[in-house]
């Protein structure tokens, strides 16, 4: 393959991404963006710079990492999927036929044609990483949601918080990602009752008002 549209610029015109150690300033540059220098989808460009530092332009290392990416957020989408077709709400209907749902819904969604762009065109590792992450993130919350003492709930909360915020690092979208988690939780463990949709607008209504400044944060205006 070689580099097109967006490639070239944020790859082998990207001077912050072409680390010769791993040194911390060298780590620390290799966050930002190559125009304006912010530091934004920090974590996609940190792939690119150990993509660099082992094994310079050679292609075949990227689209290597780029397929990795794309397998594991299938596995976490089966992982997801799985878990929650076996929740209370679900079990009864669902539990049995379980695992064949959610390995037959990761493999279209893993061999879909509508994901060859995002995996083959190498920038779009960003929009990868923050998918692997986003799913991750709802999975690890899953699991400390349904643990059953606080210790497991403490690990798997904050490995559903590192994961959210890698996927925040990796593209701005993810931002979304509390609105998902709270979404999913009303719908599969708590129920879509009237009480419970009242009493969670009073969780969701300043949860709203963070991910407003986070985006406005993004697009330069606050």
């Amino acid at each position: 393959g070689v580099l097109v549209f967006d490639d070239p610029p944020h790859i082998s015109g990207n001077g912050n991404i072409q680390i010769q150690s791993l040194d911390w300033p060298s780590i620390k540059n290799s966050f930002r963006e190559p125009i304006t220098g912010r530091f934004s989808r920090s974590v996609a460009y940190f792939s690119f710079a150990l993509n660099y530092y082992f094994g310079g332009l050679n292609l075949f290392g990227y689209h290597m990492i780029n397929l990795l990416i794309h397998y594991m957020a299938a596995i976490f989408l089966f992982l997801l999927i799985f878990n929650t077709l076996q929740l209370p709400i679900l079990r009864e209907r669902y539990g049995r036929s379980a695992y064949p749902i959610s390995l037959l819904a990761a493999v279209l969604w893993c061999t879909s044609p509508l994901q060859v762009t995002a995996v083959t065109y190498l920038v779009q590792r960003m929009a990868c990483l923050a998918g692997l992450f986003y799913i991750a993130s709802m999975y690890f919350y899953l699991k400390g949601r349904i643990a059953e003492n606080s210790k497991n709930r403490l690990i798997f909360w904050g490995l559903s918080l590192l994961s959210a915020l890698l996927a925040v690092g990796s593209k701005e979208n993810a931002v979304l990602l509390p609105f998902s988690i709270w979404l999913f939780d009303l719908l599969f463990i708590q129920g879509a009752t009237r009480r419970n949709i009242i009493r969670n607008l009073k969780i969701f209504t300043p949860l709203s008002f963070l991910c407003l400044l986070a985006g406005l944060y993004y697009v330069d205006i606050g």
